[in-house]
């Protein structure tokens, strides 16, 4: 049976470098190919088409603005200053009602259009999933990766999809059903001519020991741990550091050792992870939010694009990485925020070539368990489910 479905995520730009583009792409993906009318609500910049067929799945893009693209910096300068608290404050409000009202609107009116069947909402859509829901009177699946969602949303919706049953309060988990992470095991595969074709690029040599991250460089990501561990090594001349993603708050000053390579099309990043010889996944999430100190996180998507690569990975002791990651069988654990262990933990797998290969080998096999088609067909069955149990009804 095929639904009709719109996942209204309207701060993702799709398709992007970014995780929350890749989740949102790929799962939309996998439930097209169960047959599946798959709508999609997502963020829109000034280059993009407002609708766009990618691949069976239909984007729906809508500026921020409007009628026009916008930014934190655009945003409500109130006082002259744009990175300021009242000016962060402002633009925060302005996203969680006035855009998620337009949001909401605009993908009740898509969702009528269609003839939906469900509506999904990511959680950071801040309840405009729960109005379309509302005005065309169809399901709603609320799917909880971070900490950041709407009461509104909470209680409108029908299933709850949550990757962290910490994130979910006890009055909704009796609708919660909780899911596995997922990786493109087709794209995200061992790839030795990637693995050259990358390291001539840098100028790279074969024999050098490449430590790698992809990801943002946010501090809750341990990026400022990964740096001080790569200034660690800097006078060894066999190890080189790669950094793969956006270099928004990436200090200027890195060490020596140090391959800064900037954002990469989503459909490049396995080339890159391939040129790696460890991964690093450094997760601090004490230099988070409280609310995400408490909560935790969501899916740790890069740590199963390391492994489905075959990469050994080294990553913090977060509960939603050890339940992917097993220490000492797929990867190494250290304590967050522990920068001694952390480069311990490198000078270990630097230095044992059998090792990093044994744990990679794990890592692969593991890692093919956990595809977006898996996810799509679980949540394919819920829908399945929800309207058997409304047709007796």
């Amino acid at each position: 049976m095929g639904f009709s479905v719109c996942y209204v995520a309207p701060d993702v730009h799709v398709p992007h470098y970014r995780g929350a583009s890749t989740h949102v792409l790929e799962l939309s993906l996998a439930l097209a190919k169960l047959g599946d009318d798959v709508h999609v609500v997502c963020r829109r910049s000034p280059h993009e088409k407002r609708v766009e067929r990618v691949s069976g799945v239909t984007l729906h893009r809508l500026y921020r603005g409007f009628v026009g693209p916008l930014t934190r910096k655009e945003a409500l300068p109130f006082d002259g200053n744009h990175d300021s608290r009242i000016t962060s404050l402002g633009y925060s409000t302005y996203l969680k009602s006035i855009f998620t009202l337009y949001a909401g609107l605009e993908s009740s009116y898509i969702s009528k259009m269609n003839d939906v069947d469900f509506i999904i909402e990511r959680e950071t859509a801040f309840g405009a999933g729960a109005i379309a829901s509302k005005i065309v009177k169809k399901p709603l699946i609320l799917e909880l990766i971070g900490p950041r969602y709407s009461k509104i949303s909470m209680t409108t919706s029908d299933i709850i999809l949550a990757y962290n049953e910490r994130m979910v309060p006890e009055s909704a988990r009796d609708k919660t059903i909780y899911v596995k992470a997922a990786v493109n095991t087709n794209l995200f595969r061992p790839d030795s001519e990637a693995r050259k074709e990358v390291r001539i690029e840098l100028g790279i040599e074969d024999s050098t020991v490449v430590v790698g991250y992809v990801g943002t460089f946010q501090s809750w990501h341990g990026i400022d741990d990964l740096l001080v561990a790569a200034k660690h090594f800097e006078k060894r001349n066999d190890i080189r550091f790669m950094f793969v993603g956006p270099i928004n708050r990436m200090q200027r000053d890195t060490a020596a050792n140090v391959t800064i390579v900037g954002p990469v099309p989503y459909d490049k990043v396995y080339k890159y992870i391939n040129a790696f010889d460890v991964a690093v996944a450094p997760y601090n999430l004490l230099k988070s939010s409280d609310e995400r100190r408490s909560k935790g996180m969501g899916s740790p998507l890069k740590i199963l694009e390391y492994m489905a690569c075959g990469k050994p990975c080294i990553a913090s002791s977060i509960k939603q990485v050890t339940d992917l990651l097993q220490d000492g069988v797929t990867g190494e654990i250290f304590q967050q925020g522990d920068i001694i262990s952390l480069i311990g933990k490198i000078e270990e797998l630097v230095d044992d070539e059998d090792e990093r290969q044994r744990l990679g080998m794990n890592a692969h096999k593991v890692a093919q368990s956990y595809t977006w088609d898996t996810l799509a067909k679980e949540i394919h069955k819920l829908m399945e489910y929800n309207i058997i149990t409304k047709t007796v009804d």
